[in-house]
């Protein structure tokens, strides 16, 4: 009997971004770098929080280009929230951030429709055309969009893959989240929703690493304090909205208001992690120690982020090696996993396209 083949997709921001390349930079998709200048064509006063604090506190104009990154800025005023010094001042501007990341990605995406056109469609098509079972696909992102969702809920809708259905797209168990609560203040009753399936064994995993904007705790407060924001143990909640608003609130004996569970692009992420999130770090390790094959989709796995990088470096020190595959416009993003991973073999792709004709 032969060996089922396991293969990890590994996404990143270029992913989504590929199907909407074409679209004006205000209304694509974020990235990190330019990221203040475009928001502030959108939400000039939650830029101007942001860069106000930027200024009193480190005499930098954000938008300026060597400044004009989502992840240094971010990563400066998350490691203030804990100076006793800069602590009310950092924490408002950090609220006034995540606010903004959350508002632009949710904006920039919720009217991407999923198609069979779509890159990602086109991909996952490819491997069970070539007979990968959806149980051995696992896609490991560091988006919080709900691109990937919204394409396998399209896919197990359509004839060609009808027979992979209730293991493409079993949603909410794809997360690997355990048992998990998906009521979510629905105040449109219109509103399009992820049918829930039943708990089955052996689906597409979907593991998110730095969270999604449809997972969401409660609070009192619309401003909860750090220790609530980011306390280990607070109930995460999914949303089965397919539409996602960041700013979701609701009441039941009173009003509360729900927080997206975003991981911050952040050094040492590890001591903010969500307990539930981190048990979905170490399944993605697993994935990628037993990988045989890894495509690397859109995703540069930044210098600062070493937890990313140390986490797929330990993966290519096991004794087997996974046919590894880049897809990015940027070449030197091929090098840099070159230098981090040094593969026997790396093949790169300037675009899916590319990727999808050699494959």
């Amino acid at each position: 009997m032969v060996a089922a083949v396991k293969v990890v997709l590994v996404l990143g921001a270029g992913a989504t971004v590929s199907d909407v390349a074409t679209r004006p930079l205000k209304v694509r998709p974020p990235l990190d770098r330019h990221f203040f200048s475009i928001a502030n064509k959108t939400n000039p006063s939650l830029v101007g929080d942001v860069a106000r604090y930027m200024k009193t506190v480190y005499a930098v104009d954000l938008l300026e280009d060597d400044e004009d990154s989502l992840e240094k800025v971010m990563g400066r005023i998350y490691t203030d929230m804990f100076n006793p010094a800069l602590e009310k001042q950092a924490t408002d501007a950090f609220r006034a951030l995540l606010s903004l990341f959350t508002r632009r990605l949710a904006t920039t995406t919720n009217d991407i429709e999923p198609t069979n056109k779509r890159w990602l469609y086109r991909i996952i098509a490819a491997y069970l055309s070539a007979g990968i079972n959806p149980s051995d696909i696992t896609v490991i992102t560091f988006n919080q969009d709900i691109q990937v969702e919204k394409t396998l809920c399209l896919m197990s809708g359509i004839a060609r893959w009808k027979r992979f259905s209730d293991v493409l797209f079993n949603f909410p168990n794809l997360y690997c989240l355990g048992e998990r609560d998906t009521t979510s203040p629905i105040s449109n009753p219109n509103a399009e929703l992820f049918e829930v399936s039943d708990s089955i064994d052996g689906c597409l995993k979907v593991l998110k690493l730095h969270g999604s904007l449809n997972w969401y705790s409660t609070h009192n407060s619309p401003q909860p304090p750090p220790s609530a924001m980011f306390k280990s143990t607070r109930k995460l909640r999914v949303t089965r909205r397919r539409i996602i608003v960041p700013q979701m609130t609701f009441t039941q004996q009173k009003r509360t208001y729900a927080l997206p569970v975003v991981v911050p692009p952040v050094t040492h992420k590890s001591a903010v992690l969500h307990d539930d999130v981190r048990k979905i770090w170490r399944l993605a390790e697993e994935a990628l120690d037993v990988a045989d094959e890894l495509l690397i989709f859109g995703y540069s796995c930044p210098p600062l982020d070493f937890e990313s990088a140390n986490q797929l470096q330990r993966s290519q020190r096991k004794a087997r090696t996974p046919k590894i595959s880049v897809i990015d416009p940027d070449g030197g993003i091929a090098a840099r996993y070159i230098e981090l991973l040094r593969p026997t073999a790396l093949s790169y792709f300037d675009s899916a396209k590319s990727f999808l004709e050699h494959h």
